[in-house]
């Protein structure tokens, strides 16, 4: 017996997710630019690997950027041109993606902003535009042992990550007050993905990977370009990226799905998605008095 409530679907509608980095696709134009082992088998490592799946909840509308995140990265500002910026030049293991002397220039990068990133990011604004839009959440997975590039390596990392852009009780930073869900709601939400996590039962994995229904705030993501653009607390829209940790329901060695694990944690979220939507059913939206981006 499911422990997940039933909602209607036009009550789910209320929330939209966004699922930035799911793809290894490369346009075919694209492929003789990449080194040789630049492959969909490579790109897959280096993917938030079966979020497409996870975050497919009846009644929940999504959006899916269809190319690999070293084309054009959807969670990086068009103009944010550094290493590890919307065009990454290396891995997440610092590793070149490119032979030397055949690295995207100025011009080529902006001319991937313009043909993949810009159309994803305008096909999410229409969906958060959309009435029935209360709460945006942009869908991600995080590896379970932090990778060289990441700020956190060397550290354990939680079951979930929830953020909204602040500190780590979902209050706003010093020196920086935007906030992209009230503290409340972001708390809320850590607490209800906590409770699902272990309430649902895990099947058994192999990779020894179980629940433990910590789930972090804003730490080590505080949310990414994405949540930044797509939220608008002070309107009435608030959002929050999701981190989820991918050994619960991938074997991170061979990147093949762990069984039963995808549709266990499709029925975690699933319970989650319906909290947050009883929860704004039973709340006024109230926007969030804050200076916008």
């Amino acid at each position: 017996m499911s422990l997940a409530r039933v909602r209607y679907p036009c009550q789910m509608a209320a929330i939209f997710i966004a699922i930035p980095h799911a793809a290894v696709a490369l346009p075919e134009g694209l492929e003789p630019a990449f080194l040789p082992h630049v492959n969909e088998d490579f790109l897959r490592t280096q993917s938030d690997v079966f979020t497409d799946q996870i975050y497919t909840i009846d009644g929940v509308r999504t959006a899916r950027y269809p190319w690999s995140r070293f084309v054009a990265d959807p969670n990086r500002a068009e103009r944010q041109t550094s290493e590890g910026g919307v065009v990454p030049l290396l891995d997440f293991d610092l590793q070149p993606l490119y032979a030397t002397g055949c690295e995207p220039n100025t011009d080529q990068c902006m001319e991937r902003v313009l043909r993949y990133h810009r159309p994803y990011h305008e096909d999410v604004a229409r969906a958060v535009a959309d009435p029935r839009t209360r709460f945006f959440i942009d869908g991600h997975s995080m590896s379970s042992s932090p990778p060289r590039r990441s700020l956190d390596h060397g550290r354990t990392r939680p079951d979930g990550v929830v953020s909204n852009r602040g500190d780590d009780y979902g209050n706003p930073s010093p020196g920086k007050p935007f906030l992209t869900c009230s503290p409340a709601l972001t708390r809320f939400a850590a607490d209800r993905l906590s409770h699902w996590l272990m309430a649902i039962p895990a099947p058994h994995a192999a990779n020894g990977i179980e629940p433990k229904g910590d789930v972090w705030l804003n730490d080590p993501f505080r949310g990414g370009y994405g949540v930044r653009s797509h939220s608008a607390p002070n309107k009435g829209l608030p959002g929050i990226q999701l981190e989820l940790k991918q050994g619960l329901w991938c074997d991170e060695r061979s990147f093949e799905p762990l069984p039963g694990r995808i549709q266990w944690m499709r029925s975690v979220l699933s319970a989650w998605v319906s909290d947050l939507s009883e929860h704004l059913d039973s709340t006024e939206p109230a926007p969030l008095s804050q200076p916008s981006l």
